[in-house]
């Protein structure tokens, strides 16, 4: 499953698209890479955070910059790769070879949820990222 979230094809102050993702990397665990504005920055920057549900899944276990510890897979191999450039400014030239790559996350892990435009300047909630997890199967 995909959602889908698109703004009336607005640009950022940038020439590049802003984009926010979030995928289900297991039932337990979110993986998020965003090139966004943040609140009264001047410009959109690159960014990657994991999220790990507790049990009943009412919060978090553990987030943030926790993606060494609990990513694998595609995801752990993107944040490998990337993480040089974590909260920093992009050329064109890696912007598009990350949105390539991310078109590769999108088919190890086809449930996520997807922001464009200035609409990727708000977070996925919680509960968006709650029932997105939902929607992987189970073993």
């Amino acid at each position: 499953m995909k959602l889908f979230f698109e703004d009336d094809n607005e640009q950022s102050t940038s020439n590049l698209e802003e984009f926010n993702y979030a995928f289900a990397v297991n039932r337990m665990t979110i993986f998020e890479v965003r090139y966004y504005t943040l609140g009264s920055n001047s410009h959109p920057y690159f960014a990657t955070s994991a999220d790990v549900f507790n049990r009943p899944k009412t919060d978090w276990s553990t987030c943030g910059q926790c993606q060494d510890r609990v990513l694998s897979g595609k995801a752990m191999e993107f944040y490998r790769k990337w993480d040089f450039l974590h909260t920093k400014d992009l050329t064109e030239e890696q912007y598009n070879e990350i949105r390539n790559d991310i078109e590769e996350l999108k088919r190890a892990y086809p449930h996520y949820i997807e922001k464009l435009g200035r609409e990727a300047r708000y977070n996925i909630s919680f509960w968006a990222e709650r029932e997105l997890s939902m929607e992987f199967p189970r073993r």
